[in-house]
């Protein structure tokens, strides 16, 4: 059977189960972090109690600006890697990513590649400090970067790209697959971006990884930031998000961050993320009242299913 006519076949399935492939596949590594486990009191007539045990260290509140994330705390979290020239270090981290299968990281179509440093090479994964040589991280070469088919480098659109491993990833406390959020509908309004990016426009690269909670804002502010950029030549598009921090504060995703995530959690969900928004495009970082581009993962989900699970 050709290759389209089986990824035909498993999404009819996947249709008719009322599922999506990639919600299956969420409930699935929902259920590698839960243990379900029973007490029985000492009695004959007595019925098991079941409680869930988490094992995860999901924070109870994602904080508003620029704070360090708990170890472990998003553990799908993924570095893109470009071979290192000055001395004592092995490579340098320029994007971001998320870890969505055993095989695949969803990042920035501009990650690709990079002037002046060209394509990345590896992808880090379990990494919350940079600084610290005795971390749980793993390093995984890259087999393939895949960009968007419609995505061109010289503009914002389509920017989307996933990147598949050479080798699988076995699944830990520090290494997990996050979910895809799939809806076009979402309630909620505003989402946490994670990265290992600048501090500021003038700022470095920070050693540990950094949360912010930003606002998901009319997409109209973001046309007017942008306006007469050739990245964004005709404004935004429905498969595009735009995003700032809360009037007054001086919080933003900044260079290095791209291809990371925007996430949030589900109530009930089993301390797993789901991924709404890839960071892609910015102005100036950190400054008051700016907004920032991010691609809209929804849109994408059909493309992201072929190439991932087909």
């Amino acid at each position: 059977m050709p290759s389209s006519s089986r990824w035909l076949l498993v999404l009819l399935i996947a249709i008719v189960q009322g599922q999506r492939i990639a919600e299956r596949k969420c409930n699935e590594y929902r259920e590698e972090v839960v243990t379900r486990k029973g007490l029985v009191a000492l009695t004959l007539t007595s019925k098991p109690i079941y409680y869930n045990i988490y094992k995860c260290s999901k924070s109870v509140d994602l904080i508003v600006g620029g704070e360090a994330a708990r170890k472990d705390e998003f553990p799908h979290q993924a570095l893109l890697g470009w071979p290192a020239t000055e001395r004592g270090r092995k490579y340098n981290f320029f994007c971001g990513g998320s870890l969505i299968s055993e095989r695949f990281v969803l990042t920035a179509g501009h990650c690709g590649f990079l002037m002046g440093v060209g394509k990345p090479s590896v992808v880090r994964l379990g990494e919350n400090d940079l600084d610290d040589g005795g971390e749980d991280h793993a390093d995984f070469d890259i087999a393939k970067f895949i960009k968007h088919p419609n995505y061109k480098y010289k503009f914002g659109y389509y920017d989307i790209a996933l990147v598949r491993l050479v080798d699988r990833v076995l699944f830990s406390k520090q290494i997990r697959p996050a979910c895809l959020w799939t809806g076009r509908v979402m309630n909620f309004t505003s989402g946490v971006a994670t990265g290992f990016g600048l501090t500021g426009d003038a700022g470095d690269s920070s050693s540990t990884l950094q949360k912010v909670t930003l606002n998901f804002v009319d997409n109209r502010v973001c046309d007017r930031i942008f306006a007469g950029t050739r990245k964004l030549a005709t404004g935004l598009n429905d498969a595009q998000l735009c995003m700032a921090a809360p009037r007054g504060e001086r919080k933003d995703t900044c260079q290095g961050d791209s291809g990371g995530p925007v996430q949030v959690v589900i109530d009930n969900a089993g301390c797993t993320y789901h991924v709404v928004a890839i960071t892609s495009t910015g102005g100036a970082c950190g400054v008051e009242n700016s907004a920032a581009v991010y691609t809209r993962v929804s849109s994408y989900v059909d493309w992201i299913e072929k190439v991932v699970w087909s």
